[in-house]
């Protein structure tokens, strides 16, 4: 298991997000790399995809979420970037 310093290494290094979305057998059915400034047009693709398939896991930089989950973290992100823009 992967402590989170090494994860948040791995990550500035990057300098981006993975994410990919499977089916209930593990199945990835989507992936992408995208650059910090493109995150947020990502979330909302993948939570489109995510909104039509009920039983996908998401996997963002490394860590596994269920589909409901996922789908509450781009509803508390969009809200937040609204903020900020506001």
């Amino acid at each position: 298991m992967r402590s989170e310093s090494s994860v948040r290494s791995k990550r500035s290094e990057s300098n981006g997000h993975s994410i990919s979305i499977a089916n209930p057998y593990g199945v990835p059915v989507a992936y992408e790399n995208v650059p910090d400034s493109e995150f947020g047009d990502a979330l909302r693709r993948f939570y489109n995809r995510a909104m039509e398939h009920p039983n996908t896991v998401i996997v963002l930089d490394g860590v596994t979420q269920t589909r409901n989950s996922f789908i509450e973290f781009v509803r508390e992100f969009n809200h937040c970037a609204g903020r900020a823009a506001a």
